[in-house]
């Protein structure tokens, strides 16, 4: 079933992100599509699997070929610049080593309008360009860029601009998708419920390695705020009935950079149950868009936007 006018969104987490891939399984095994879909770092790689259709290959992704050290470390950072490789992980992986259903992403891609969220380094801002084919060069760098963290990984630079990890301007992307005329969202969040941010830690690592870049300094510095203020938003609009939230129902600890397989496997199996669960909620939740099915959509697109300022 389709639901035109509900947008998915996914909150990046590296491999927190685990979790969002064990709800998608499940969102895809019930066969649960959607007008629009809108990821940040992990959780927009984690919607290319979804979106073509591909079952478990998420788990594969982060439980068996992270595994290799040409997957991630700190030898792929000290000698490329990138912690996650580069040519390993939107190369070999998807071209080779477990193969991407490139043709049926495209495909859905006309059917579910697809973002991304990246950081514009020189600014500071959130950009959301849309994606529609993989295996063209510019999308799959604005996959790579909206996943590349900050010291852990180069700058990718596209068309003259400089992009990094989406999660800095906007960790969690829903009102881009309501100001392209989403009536509703179902939000899939990394945290558990009562998370607050902090300021970061890396906060004076951030200010050296970016001197030279001081919006994008300025927006690590205020992330935690407008994240904090993104869960209140949140928090209202479930109150409206106009969000659906998942959300990790026990804390398993994790890190961004997590190497402990069973605790990842854990996570993903957390968000299966946590999926099923809670999905007598959400097809009630998703009932009203049904009926409005065949109205006209009021959906406009672009190819990127720019939604949000630094406060």
């Amino acid at each position: 079933m389709k639901y035109q006018n509900t947008a998915l969104v996914v909150e990046g987490g590296g491999l927190r992100g685990s979790y969002s891939g064990g709800i998608l399984d499940i969102l895809a095994d019930k066969e649960i599509k959607f007008g629009g879909a809108v990821g940040t770092s992990a959780g927009a790689t984690h919607l290319c699997s979804f979106l073509s259709g591909q079952i478990g290959r998420n788990f594969r992704i982060d439980t068996i070929h992270s595994k290799s050290s040409r997957y991630m470390s700190f030898r792929n950072l000290l000698f490329t610049g990138d912690y996650f490789a580069f040519d390993y992980c939107y190369k070999q992986v998807p071209y080779k080593i477990d193969p991407f259903e490139f043709d049926k992403f495209t495909d859905q891609c006309k059917e579910t309008e697809f973002h991304v969220c990246m950081t514009d380094v020189d600014t500071g801002l959130a950009v959301y360009p849309r994606i529609t084919d993989y295996r063209n060069e510019d999308d799959m760098n604005y996959i790579r860029a909206s996943a590349s963290l900050p010291i852990l990984s180069k700058i990718v630079n596209i068309h003259e601009k400089k992009y990094l990890d989406g999660g800095v301007a906007d960790s969690i992307p829903f009102e881009p998708m309501f100001k392209k005329g989403f009536d509703r969202a179902v939000v899939i969040l990394t945290r558990p419920l009562g998370y607050r941010k902090k300021l970061s830690k890396a906060l004076p690592l951030i200010k050296l390695a970016f001197r030279h870049h001081p919006k994008f300094v300025e927006a690590v510095a205020t992330r935690h705020i407008r994240y904090n203020h993104a869960l209140d938003k949140l928090a209202k609009l479930e109150a409206e009935g106009k969000v659906f939230i998942f959300r990790p129902s026990r804390l398993i600890k994790i890190s961004d950079i997590e190497r402990n397989k069973k605790k990842i496997a854990k996570l993903y199996e957390l968000g299966k149950e946590d999926a099923h669960a809670k999905m007598p909620e959400l097809l009630k939740f998703l009932e009203s868009d049904a009926k409005r099915e065949n109205e006209p959509s009021i959906i406009q697109t672009r190819e990127t936007v720019v939604m949000r300022s630094i406060p």
